[in-house]
């Protein structure tokens, strides 16, 4: 006998829907960093806002014993806004299944793995955001978008605020450990004070290219990132990473330590009963939906870097 509506949420609700905030946040390696540095929740608003300074103060000067100081103003600080930005998912259970997972044992095992196939499903849909190579209106922030020279992010453009830019380099193909436009030359140009680039994310290619350009007693792990599930390596014990979702020839250099998580606390993946849905003319169907609120955030730029032409083959 198939489960009647209210049971589907008491099952739903005691032992399932809560994976669909764990999987998303924990099956990608910048999202499970950021987790467990502590996301920052940002409750209501027409836009996510945070203040940055954009330029030195520079009024530092030498002076004589009897010099008159003269005092002027300088603008340093300016306020970010991102827009809220809105991803929803949703399931069905239909009649047919219902019927052809007939018993109780059957259909919890279908609800169960619906909820798993919706977790997957808005993981895939925020990587494939994450890690898009330009940002579209509706969408979270990219990266690309994020780590970049040119770009303006959060309201502020780069030609009013130097400062507010990251390294980058389109022409690079050939990934190398040392010397110019290498990983430790933009490592170190964008350090900044105890700010540095601390967490590389690539492709695989060129995750498996970094692994036979590094000395085999040098192949050390984080172990942090380890146990958390995910392959790595470090170099000069900056952990790097892959993923499936960077573009051909991505590679970035991120300062975790600027970026954060903004999420509304009411709608941060707030999954709904069950439902039903006559009205949609579907009356012995069942629907249930998950939606997410927020925007990706960083607080300094210039401590990251990209590259996105590099050749595994090379």
């Amino acid at each position: 006998m198939a489960l009647d509506l209210s049971e589907l949420n008491s099952v739903s609700k005691k032992f399932y829907d809560s994976t669909v905030t764990q999987q998303v946040y924990e099956k990608d390696a910048f999202y499970a960093k950021a987790l467990k540095k502590g996301n920052v929740s940002w409750d209501g608003g027409t836009q996510i806002q945070w203040p940055i300074r954009y330029t030195k103060l520079a009024q530092a000067e030498s002076i004589g014993p009897r010099d008159q100081i003269s005092y002027t103003g300088a603008e340093t600080r300016t306020a970010c806004v991102l827009d809220w930005k809105y991803i929803i998912d949703k399931t069905t259970l239909h009649l047919d299944e219902k019927i052809k997972n007939g018993g109780k044992g059957q259909i919890i095992s279908l609800v169960k793995d619906k909820t798993t196939e919706l977790s997957e499903d808005m993981l895939d849909f925020f990587c494939t955001d994450l890690y898009a190579t330009s940002s579209v209106s509706n969408k979270i922030i990219p990266l690309s978008t994020i780590v970049d020279s040119a770009d303006t992010y959060g309201g502020v453009a780069v030609a009013d605020a130097a400062e507010w830019a990251s390294e980058e380099n389109s022409t690079t193909t050939e990934l190398n450990l040392y010397g110019e436009y290498s990983l430790s030359y933009y490592v170190n140009l964008c350090t900044f004070g105890p700010n540095a680039p601390n967490y590389h994310v690539t492709t695989k290619n060129l995750f498996s290219k970094l692994e036979s350009l590094i000395e085999p007693q040098k192949r050390y792990e984080d172990k942090e990132t380890a146990d958390l599930g995910f392959r790595n390596l470090t170099f000069h014990g900056i952990t790097v990473v892959p993923t499936a979702y960077m573009p051909a020839g991505y590679w970035y250099g991120l300062d975790m330590d600027q970026f954060e998580i903004r999420y509304h606390p009411d709608y941060n993946f707030k999954v709904s009963d069950w439902f039903e849905l006559p009205q949609a003319g579907y009356p012995w169907a069942a629907a249930k939906t998950v939606i997410w609120a927020g925007n990706i955030l960083c607080r300094m730029r210039k401590t990251s870097f990209k590259m996105s032409a590099l050749d595994y083959t090379i």
